[in-house]
């Protein structure tokens, strides 16, 4: 292999692709068989669902747009689905039938993936099939992710958006440990960690109520009930988390914890102090003198402030705690709102869950009327 198309298998976000499982949905009113997709990407992997004529309309949709069909044939319709009802054709295929599908939809797949020829697996149509992440970010965990206020959701569009945000978290979890451990260690760069944590945590429930957003968006277009309330159970398990990581946010170990418990240790509490040592040795000279601290030029340039240049290292800790402590009222604020959203989706999904049963009312309703109808046509032609 050259060193461009090394270089060109590198920065492609889809690493392999695959088709485990299938799964019969019988929700109404569109009974379907959805395949699981499963994604590998550099680092990280996830699964989407998709029916049989979403790789038929992708398969048209290369062949117009890439000049050329597919290096691969798409596995036809099964003999016998032509006599079925379109929407129960899938339905009533056999287990051995659904397999054999299942492994024909991934050969087509893995052939896009392995031709050397780029164009199928480049289209912007194939990615979007798959939810990919855009080029140039293929953790999809990018920290302002898409702009939810004004882009067109789509059923893959939502899915890639979701992924991005657990990858968010996940991300700052990781930010926030690294906060933990600067501060037992009075890190001076713990401050400006917390901050990056809290933008994060902010960005995150922007996202979610984004997501929440979403759904209502798909509901509109048409997306079936079981799949709705798949994905507000992820949503819900979203907002926990990051209920969880708001409570970890503002419930940090307290700044030189580790370092006094080191110190008290090595110490062993019958020795002076340091501090007292140094003044004794200083002598009366530096008696009235306050405190100071000593930094380079650099160092002055790129740390110190207005509000930190007037204070020695106790003054410095009072700052750097009374800035946690304003970061924790507004964690809080956070926690509530996060509790806010999560009754809202509990509230939607009891909501679907009652449109639900009206629907199946008004069904039965509808065909006891359709009887009644028929009844009365009888009679009148008696008459």
């Amino acid at each position: 292999m050259s060193f461009a198309a090394a270089k060109a298998a590198t920065s492609d976000p889809i690493q392999s692709v695959s088709v485990p499982s299938y799964t019969r949905l019988t929700a109404k009113p569109d009974p379907h068989v959805a395949y699981t997709v499963a994604v590998s990407l550099p680092t990280r992997t996830y699964s989407i669902q998709q029916r049989y004529s979403a790789f038929a309309a992708l398969h048209h949709e290369l062949a117009a747009s890439c000049g050329a069909p597919p290096p691969a044939d798409l596995p036809p319709k099964h003999p016998g689905s032509w006599f079925l009802a379109p929407l129960a054709a899938a339905r009533d295929l056999t287990d051995a039938q659904l397999d054999e599908r299942r492994v024909g939809l991934e050969r087509w797949l893995r052939a896009i993936l392995a031709d050397r020829d780029p164009r199928w697996r480049s289209s912007r149509a194939f990615k979007d099939f798959l939810a990919a992440p855009p080029e140039g970010n293929p953790a999809g965990a990018g920290a302002g992710g898409p702009d939810a206020g004004s882009r067109d959701w789509t059923a893959t569009a939502w899915t890639a958006e979701h992924a991005a945000v657990e990858g968010s978290a996940r991300t700052l979890r990781t930010t926030l440990d690294r906060r933990d451990a600067q501060l037992l260690a009075s890190s001076s760069s713990a401050h400006a960690t917390a901050k990056e944590a809290k933008t994060a945590l902010v960005d995150l429930v922007r996202r979610i109520g984004d997501l929440a957003r979403g759904l209502q968006v798909l509901a509109k277009d048409g997306i079936t009930d079981g799949e709705l309330q798949r994905r507000s159970a992820l949503v819900q398990r979203l907002q926990g988390e990051v209920e969880e990581l708001g409570r970890k946010a503002g419930s940090g170990p307290r700044a030189g914890a580790g370092r006094a418990s080191a110190n008290g240790a090595a110490q062993g509490g019958g020795d002076e102090p340091p501090t007292a040592a140094r003044q004794a040795l200083l002598g009366e000279a530096s008696a009235g003198r306050a405190p100071a601290r000593v930094l380079g030029a650099a160092a002055a340039a790129s740390l110190e402030t207005p509000e930190t240049r007037p204070l020695d290292n106790g003054g410095i800790m009072q700052l750097q705690q009374q800035y946690m402590d304003e970061q924790d009222s507004k964690l809080e604020a956070l926690t509530a709102a996060l509790r806010r959203q999560r009754h809202l989706g509990e509230m939607i999904n009891a909501e679907l869950a009652l449109q639900e049963d009206v629907l199946d009312q008004l069904d039965a309703g509808t065909d006891r009327v359709k009887g009644k109808m028929k009844d009365a046509q009888k009679q009148m032609k008696r008459l």
